[in-house]
């Protein structure tokens, strides 16, 4: 399985300040600062406290 989202990381051109941007299926759709990153995450991860708990329940 692929990975369809991610957040790659590269060096700038001076070796020293990173360079992040949002992924999808391999194609870059957009560059992210520091916050953006972080406001990403915190979202992604507040959404998972509507996933169940029990998988036995239907």
């Amino acid at each position: 399985m692929t990975q369809r989202l991610a957040i790659r990381v590269t060096m700038g051109t001076d070796g020293k300040q990173p360079k992040r941007e949002l992924m999808l299926d391999g194609y870059k759709i957009a560059d992210l600062s520091y916050v953006e990153t972080l406001e990403f995450i915190m979202q992604a991860t507040s959404s998972l406290r509507f996933e169940r708990r029990d998988s036995a329940q239907p």
